[in-house]
């Protein structure tokens, strides 16, 4: 996100997001009604080694091009200077951080949902409030008071550093 930003001369500001999927906490699945809790990620080591074996030589194009992708990413990052755009990896984690602290207690979720009836009620509408749609864009209202304290001299000497190698 921050060679994309940089490439187009956007603030960083503009490409921090309130994660609506954390792992152990609740989402909504596609094609399901309702809320599902999240699961931490794991695999098998028979699955590890399938993914190292039959996965990959089936995949091979896309492992190619993937690979290609990341070779003229790192040309990319090269031609704009490493040592900046690492500079802002680390401004756009301190955002992230920021806002993650200061809306996790003001952004709601659309899950869990409560079980009194007159709660959901009152849950739907903040739920409405928060995110753009279902749980898509949560928290954008809250990101952007956040972020708007970011001010304009940290955003001049973030554009500052664009195209200079």
């Amino acid at each position: 996100l921050v060679v994309l930003a940089m490439l187009a001369q956007i603030p960083l500001t503009d490409v921090v997001v309130f994660s609506s999927k954390i792992a152990g906490g609740f989402g909504i699945a596609l094609g399901k009604k309702g809320c599902v809790k999240l699961k931490n990620k794991w695999t098998t080591p028979k699955i590890d080694e399938y993914i190292r074996g039959d996965y990959q030589s089936a995949n091979k194009d896309d492992y190619l091009l993937y690979n290609a992708a990341q070779r003229s990413l790192d040309k990319t990052i090269d031609a704009l200077g490493r040592h900046r755009v690492e500079e802002n990896v680390e401004r756009l984690r301190s955002l992230q951080q920021q806002n993650d602290e200061q809306c996790a207690s003001k952004v709601t979720m659309p899950c869990p949902e409560p079980d009194d009836a007159e709660k959901k009620r009152e849950h739907i509408r903040l739920v409405k409030e928060s995110c753009y749609f279902s749980d898509i864009g949560c928290g954008h209202a809250c990101t952007d008071e956040v972020l708007a304290d970011y001010g304009e001299k940290e955003w001049a000497s973030i554009t500052s550093s664009y195209g200079q190698g």
